[in-house]
């Protein structure tokens, strides 16, 4: 009787996993629920077998422990690799507005160490912009604006972010008095004209297109050539170029992304290989394939903007490359010696408000440049 009946928990152990298995499967995203079914079932089939003399010889408690070990891997092994794979530190392509919204509590912004020259109390200039821009003029308004509640996304407020690329829309529609953001497209300049209105362009800062590597990586420097071959799929070890013997894991972005349109234009025409891919549990319909992001393997290489890449490179988690000799310094940047750098503006279209100009008169002061380069970005002042 107790053989059977511990012959009969093994069978029920074999099933729960194998159908824990398939639920998750199809499931799609609850890719732990085998784990957390089966480990319980094994520590409860123990005990139980344990109470009823079943483990009295060594074949027997072998053979528990097999199938218990081949369960537990099984359903162990998707929700322990992505727990690593999540664990690896990441670059991401833009910063969360959430955690750099003027007068948050626990906001990342940067300040000055004492109070801006310029404070202004109403009529606030409504500000909106490109989201990789939004920590510089969150920082600005911090600066400046009276102490309240700026949500980033809040239509109509005062210090939005423009994740859907409407800023130049709300500066045409007057939405906006104030809109942060790179160099504006001929379009651009005809839509306002049409609206009756002129684009004002008052360049405030500047910034770089990068590319890093783990910080373990040798390699130091790569010509802008050799680059493009990593993306082309023409090198694919490390060795190739310097570096450890070992295959290079050539990170892209999602094809929609700023720093991917700035890939393309930095291939020169050469196609971009098949970007690298990972498994990934969606939702009905089990696995599938989904472009990989940026996870910082020994033998990864990835690209970004300098912003998004400062915090890890603090940590000496990554580093970022020279490019034909030349390091993304503040000096190689402001000086364009860095061979890709993009400048940042600040745009108006006939605003009637009459605090905008004051604001960015202080901007491209002494102090806003400041500001501006504790943010993460490079000013246009020497040394500020």
């Amino acid at each position: 009787m107790a053989a059977f009946l511990s012959a009969t928990l093994l069978v029920i152990l074999v099933v729960i996993t194998f159908v824990a298995f398939i639920i998750a499967t199809l499931n799609g995203t609850a890719y732990h629920i085998p784990l957390i079914i089966v480990f319980p079932t094994v520590l409860f089939l123990g005990v139980s077998l344990s109470l009823h003399k079943f483990f009295t010889t060594r074949k027997r408690i072998f053979t528990f422990l097999g199938i218990g070990s081949i369960a537990l891997a099984i359903t162990g092994y998707v929700p322990f690799r992505e727990a690593y794979t999540e664990s690896i530190p990441k670059v991401d392509e833009e910063a969360n507005p959430t955690f750099y919204e003027p007068y948050r509590e626990d906001s990342k912004l940067a300040r000055l160490e004492t109070p801006a020259s310029l404070k202004l109390q109403e009529s606030l200039p409504k500000l909106d912009g490109d989201t990789w821009l939004y920590p510089m003029y969150a920082a600005f308004a911090e600066a400046v604006y009276p102490e309240g509640h700026y949500p980033s996304y809040s239509d109509g407020g005062l210090v939005m972010e423009d994740s859907r690329g409407e800023a130049f829309t709300h500066l045409i529609e007057g939405k906006a008095d104030l809109i942060f953001t790179s160099t504006p497209m001929k379009w651009q300049y005809e839509k306002a004209k049409k609206a009756g209105l002129e684009l004002s362009v008052t360049p405030i800062g500047k910034e770089a297109f990068v590319f890093f590597v783990n910080g373990k990586n040798p390699v130091q420097n790569m010509t802008a050539q050799q680059i493009r071959k990593i993306y082309a799929g023409n090198i694919v070890n490390w060795k190739e170029v310097s570096g450890n013997d070992m295959p290079i894991i050539a990170y892209q972005r999602k094809a929609s992304s700023r720093s991917q349109k700035a890939i393309e234009q930095f291939m020169e025409g050469t196609p971009l290989m098949k970007p690298a891919t990972e498994d990934e549990f969606a939702d009905g319909h089990g696995t599938v394939q989904q472009q990989s992001e940026y996870h910082n393997y020994k033998n990864a290489i990835g690209f970004s903007y300098r912003f998004t890449t400062l915090e890890l490179m603090e940590k000496h988690k990554i580093k970022l490359l020279k490019i034909d000799g030349v390091a993304p310094t503040n000096d190689s940047i402001r000086s364009g010696e860095y061979p890709l750098v993009r400048d940042i503006y600040a745009v108006t279209a006939g605003t009637d408000n009459p605090n905008v100009q004051p604001f960015i008169d202080w901007i491209v002061s002494e102090e806003g440049q400041q500001l501006l380069e504790k943010s993460g970005y490079v000013s246009l002042r020497n040394g500020d």
